[in-house]
């Protein structure tokens, strides 16, 4: 399995979080706002397994809207989720297809990898191949990530599931997206409910700039408008790009 560092580890300072926390008349500058009627069931945060994850939060949190259910513009997507200190023997995603008309979801892509036992969060990038499909428009999917403490067991010990939906933006976004710089476009995106392209944004912008406290500031903004504060000082971990 081959990895690409996202972000060195780094520890982000106070001054983003009790700008967000510590003054309730603070209006958040990068909220995330979700489309209308947009919602479905599924577990965002596990409870913690005894023996097998520690740490503060002891649980694994898939990076989500309340919602569970997050618009992207890619065919390929990256997802996100909080791993915590860890005994696991591997993690295992998953991403399952609930085509229209079909009582059965179609799993069509897994993938199994090491983890090294610290804590952060961490990503997948759906690889773009032959034998992946893209992610089709208007189509719903459930993704989902599942750590295995015992090598031998068939279910994953702790599991957290979300939604993703590929939608295209209309063509007054598309020329505002278009004509917006790098960091404009995090708002952009959070405030037309694509979940998945903000939170891509801002990693982007962290990755580039690990130091900068407005940037830092933005990303406790915009973890906050969805009750994930308490992820604001979780570093960020490689990224798995192969399957083992």
């Amino acid at each position: 399995m081959k990895i690409a560092p996202l972000l060195h580890k780094a520890t982000l300072k106070l001054f983003p979080v009790l700008l967000v926390l510590g003054t309730s008349s603070t209006a958040l500058a990068e909220p995330y706002t979700p489309p209308a009627g947009l919602g479905a069931p599924a577990r965002r945060e596990s409870a913690g397994t005894r023996g097998c994850v520690f740490g503060n939060p002891a649980s694994l949190v898939a990076l989500m809207p309340g919602n569970n259910v997050g618009w992207t513009t890619e065919a390929y997507p990256r997802f996100y989720w909080y791993l915590p200190v860890n005994q696991a023997s591997f993690v295992e995603f998953t991403l399952e297809h609930n085509a229209e008309g079909s009582e059965t979801p179609e799993v069509i892509y897994q993938s199994r990898f090491e983890v090294t036992g610290e804590s952060g969060i961490m990503s997948l990038q759906l690889p773009a191949r032959a034998s992946m499909p893209q992610l089709t428009v208007g189509d719903r999917y459930r993704w989902q990530i599942a750590i295995f403490c015992n090598p031998n067991s068939e279910i994953g010990e702790l599991q957290v599931d979300g939604w993703i939906e590929r939608q295209v933006p209309d063509a007054a976004l598309q020329e505002e997206i278009a004509a917006a710089s790098d960091s404009d476009r995090v708002g952009l995106y959070a405030s037309n409910g694509y979940w998945f392209n903000a939170l891509d944004q801002l990693v982007a912008l962290k990755t580039a700039e690990p130091e900068n406290t407005d940037i830092q500031a933005r990303w406790a903004e915009f973890l906050t408008s969805v009750e994930l504060e308490t992820l604001i000082c979780q570093s960020l971990l490689p990224t798995v790009e192969d399957e083992l």
